[in-house]
């Protein structure tokens, strides 16, 4: 029975023999690499500086067109699209703007609640939308 934590002691003093070694011989390596650190490169960079600038970013008065769920547009879409941008979309089923809105939700963190998706998706295939037995769009292969 004395074999086994005879074994273990074995063991653990190799490891504190070979750990003592690598300590030991890369003590040199790590001095060398930190003189090698110290010395000056070269020239200095020069410090960059950087003036405020304002931009004004332009603003559109125009709205989505009036509707069932325009409000919904103009409260949500509006902040981050403008409505032309929006309305130049390819026309898409009710199933693909779902997507496109759920896409806007999880990617880009558009504040769109839950419960207005789907009628949202509604409006925005009333003023640009096409049938739903159509093709998809391939716009970016996935109903853009």
């Amino acid at each position: 029975m004395k074999a086994k934590p005879r074994h273990i002691e074995i063991v653990l003093a190799g490891l504190l023999l070979a750990g003592t070694a690598a300590a030991v011989l890369g003590n040199d390596d790590l001095r060398e690499s930190n003189s090698a650190r110290a010395r000056p490169q070269g020239e200095p960079v020069p410090a960059v500086h950087f003036a405020p600038l304002n931009v004004e970013l332009p603003v559109s008065s125009v709205v989505f067109p009036a509707g069932k769920g325009s409000e919904i547009a103009n409260a949500y879409c509006l902040m981050c699209h403008s409505a032309g941008m929006v309305l130049r979309q390819p026309a898409l089923t009710v199933d693909e703007w779902q997507t496109e809105i759920r896409k806007m939700q999880s990617a880009f963190g558009a504040p769109i609640p839950a419960d207005q998706v789907d009628a949202l998706a509604r409006y925005l295939k009333g003023i640009n939308g096409r049938k739903s037995d159509s093709k998809p769009s391939t716009v970016d292969s996935q109903g853009s």
